[in-house]
């Protein structure tokens, strides 16, 4: 079991209860249908930038783009 410091377990407790109220599930089924997909977004999104970062380069210069228009 993770040991976190009771307050912030209480506010981690206390944001997951409203989480899943909002969404009309449990605690559990809210970090599985809804927590899990928004941060599976997030992490794609993430990844998506870091590869954009590494191809970007890989691109001809300007000068390159324009003559070969």
């Amino acid at each position: 079991m993770i040991n976190i410091p009771k307050g912030e377990r209480t506010r981690f407790d206390d944001i997951l209860r409203g989480q899943s109220q909002r969404y009309g599930l449990q605690p559990e089924g809210y970090l599985r249908k809804v927590w899990y997909h928004e941060e599976a977004a997030k992490l794609g999104e993430y990844m998506a930038l870091s590869l954009l970062d590494e191809l970007l380069p890989l691109l001809p210069n300007k000068e390159s783009q324009q003559k070969a228009v």
